[in-house]
């Protein structure tokens, strides 16, 4: 590909203090490098970033290495409750759901919400009723259930502690794209936190908090501490920083994560402003991340590498 090309992406699966120079990330590479490339092919084929970013976090969704779909944490009650949110750089539009378990795929469920309902999000029972409604797959609970999760929730309970997702196994994922036309899109799902209270929201299903896009400006993706990210409006304050002041995307995403740290939070995110310039800072110690620039190779990276 020309590096006058104008596709671009990034997907994430968390960040937090995880130690990426001892730990051993093989498999969450394979996989972000795996889910990358689908979605680049998607994108060279002529596909719209909305499609691109919905298709890799589907795909973050079925792999249980991350804390979205399959392999989701689970709550004080050892119940799983998924969040999800996407929404298109060219008109605004966006959909979300939360607290959903029984929609096997919450982005796919996001997208319906916001194309084939007069809403923009629905929560718990609702929204897995209007997943059946509209005959999308859905699931027992209990197929998002991992072996791990079980345990990691037992350790939790036993410590008497809530445990930040990305504290854990890693985490919450996202995708940002920028298809041939240069349209922008992006799409975030997660499980939430581990012994979370049942009912507890984060900052992926709010749109522009945790997931934002539009074409005049950038396409946002978080991961972390989510109160903290809700607290700080990160996509809408990047996207102010970009139309209203000299700030480029790199300065508007590291402004906004001083906020959070300023709020006591961490994480870090995912963004492709509208020249398809990318970013992908994060204040902790790693964030799982893969993309593709003008160069329009993969790359993959866990800590600083």
């Amino acid at each position: 590909m020309s590096s006058s090309s104008p596709i671009r992406l990034a997907i994430h699966g968390g960040a937090g203090d995880l130690d990426a120079v001892n730990s051993d990330t093989r498999a969450h590479r394979a996989a972000l490098h795996a889910i990358a490339g689908e979605g680049l092919a998607l994108l060279r084929s002529g596909a719209g970033s909305l499609d691109a970013v919905e298709l890799m976090v589907q795909r973050l969704e079925e792999c249980p290495l991350f804390n979205a779909g399959v392999g989701a944490v689970l709550n004080r009650d050892g119940q799983v409750e998924l969040d999800a949110a996407i929404m298109d750089g060219r008109d605004r539009a966006c959909g979300a759901v939360t607290g959903v378990q029984r929609a096997k795929y919450p982005v796919r469920l996001a997208r319906a919400v916001m194309e084939r309902s007069p809403h923009v999000m629905f929560m718990g029972a609702g929204a897995d009723a209007l997943n059946r409604e509209l005959g999308l797959e859905e699931v027992a609970p209990e197929y998002f259930i991992t072996e791990e999760r079980f345990h990691q929730l037992k350790e939790a309970r036993a410590k008497g502690v809530i445990v930040l997702d990305h504290d854990s196994a890693f985490g919450t994922v996202g995708a940002v794209a920028r298809d041939a036309q240069g349209h922008l899109a992006a799409a975030t799902s997660t499980g939430g936190l581990t012994n979370k209270h049942p009912g507890r929201v984060g900052d992926t299903p709010i749109i522009g908090a945790g997931t934002f896009a539009d074409d005049q400006t950038a396409a946002v993706s978080c991961t972390g501490t989510g109160e903290c990210f809700i607290r700080a409006g990160f996509g809408f304050a990047v996207d102010a920083r970009l139309r209203y002041t000299p700030a480029d995307l790199a300065t508007a995403c590291a402004e906004q994560l001083d906020a959070v740290r300023g709020y006591g939070g961490r994480g870090g995110c995912i963004a492709i402003d509208r020249h398809g310039l990318l970013a992908l800072p994060f204040n902790s110690r790693a964030m799982y991340r893969a993309w593709v620039d003008a160069d329009g190779v993969i790359g993959v990276a866990v800590g600083e590498d």
